[in-house]
């Protein structure tokens, strides 16, 4: 399956990737940005770039970057995470060279205007102050300041207030030329093309202008040492409950244990947490656990939210939970087949297809990666899974929200 894709690395270091579908005419261009939030000089200075790249360029008005896409049913957005910014952007395929057109001058001549910076500004310190009024948020971005405290992955990608008011237009232009580095795009396509090797050119006619320069992630390995609780206060009517835990390496086979632990713990109805702290015993308006593939510093998080007076037993319970209550075959063997059709399930659209194969070449995997992942799961021993509690969930950071 691997030799559907067709991987070239420009002389600028810049990653192609092409894979050919047959369907209705769509095509899917994910165009991953390394760096993300981790070597931002000013915090929220990446978002608030990435989002102006579509605000106009030096030959298309926001309006017609617009509609390049929109005329045939598509659009171009942009997101940054911890680890990445991406432009992603649907066509039909007759829309490809137009699309691929504005995304050179989006890169290569961006305008950045003055009059959107000032309105996302605004935007989004009202997004970083609405926080607050969403219990889970909140509680996790004041997770994220404890369990990575001192790292950049302790900030939230839209920055706080007081950084987002020190970005002007040299900011935002300074940050795009560090962006705008060979080493760290990675492009992946996904689409009903006829030749593969008249749209690999137009992508190298695309990318071959960006500045030659190599990109390594930077490297942070803070760990959860010992137990931490913080505990804040919020208006409202339900207490809100996030514990993280030091979790697998991406890079080592226990990561996919690690997922599938993840999914017995608290993926779906058939989970521990959500049998045991919602249905028995009455806890939750909802729980879940979660396991993010991230570069640095992995993290399990387990979430609980309750009533405030059940927040001390909840609370107790789920780290019980999480480290020692016990499970067998069959729950690893529900798990594993959840991760396998929810990850089916997920490739559906050409445009997820694309995300997951420059996701993973991304962030050092390997697109190959998503070709091998249900198998690696399948793969997965029992023992492997039992083992995660032993080896990371000894010691926990948590986030208690009260009204």
């Amino acid at each position: 399956m691997t030799q559907k894709v067709v991987k070239e690395v420009l002389p600028n270091g810049v990653t192609l990737l092409i894979k050919p579908t047959k369907g209705f005419g769509i095509v899917s261009v994910h165009t991953f940005i390394r760096g993300g939030i981790l070597d931002e000089p000013v915090a929220g200075s990446t978002h608030l770039t990435t989002y102006l790249l579509l605000k106009g360029s030096k030959n298309y008005s926001k309006e017609r970057i617009a509609e390049t896409f929109e005329d045939y049913g598509g659009g171009i957005g942009t997101s940054t995470t911890d680890e990445y910014s991406q432009i992603e952007f649907l066509t039909k395929v007759e829309g490809l060279r137009e699309g691929l057109a504005v995304l050179r001058d989006i890169l290569l001549n961006p305008t950045f205007p003055e009059e959107d910076l000032e309105r996302e500004k605004k935007n989004t310190i009202t997004a970083i102050r609405s926080k607050k009024e969403h219990p889970f948020r909140y509680a996790y971005s004041e997770l994220k300041k404890l369990t990575f405290a001192g790292t950049p992955y302790e900030r939230d990608t839209l920055g706080d207030e007081e950084s987002v008011k020190e970005i002007t237009r040299e900011v935002v232009q300074n940050r795009w030329q560090q962006l705008l580095e060979g080493g760290r795009f990675v492009v992946s396509l996904v689409g009903d093309i006829e030749n593969v090797g008249e749209t690999l050119t137009l992508l190298r006619e695309t990318f071959k202008d960006i500045p030659a320069k190599g990109f390594q992630y930077p490297k942070y390995d803070k760990r959860v040492e010992r137990d931490e609780l913080k505990t804040l206060k919020r208006e409202g009517s339900q207490a809100t409950i996030i514990c993280a835990f030091n979790a697998p390496d991406i890079f080592t086979p226990e990561y996919y244990a690690g997922k599938v632990f993840n999914a017995v713990l608290g993926d779906g109805f058939t989970s521990l947490l959500f049998r045991e702290l919602r249905e028995k015993r009455g806890y939750a308006y909802a729980t879940t656990s979660f396991y993010p593939t991230k570069i640095n510093m992995p993290r399990l998080f387990t979430y609980i939210g309750t009533s405030p007076e059940k927040a001390d037993s909840a609370l107790a319970d789920m780290l019980k939970l999480t480290t020692e209550f016990p499970f067998g075959r069959e729950e690893i063997e529900i798990a594993k087949k959840k991760i396998i059709g929810d990850w089916l399930m997920d490739h559906q659209t050409r445009a997820r297809q694309g995300w997951y194969l420059g996701w993973f070449e991304t962030i050092g995997l390997g697109y190959e990666t998503d070709f091998v992942y249900t198998d690696r799961i399948r793969e997965v021993k029992d023992e492997d899974v039992f083992r995660i509690r032993e080896k990371y969930l000894k010691h926990h950071h948590c986030v208690v929200v009260r009204p």
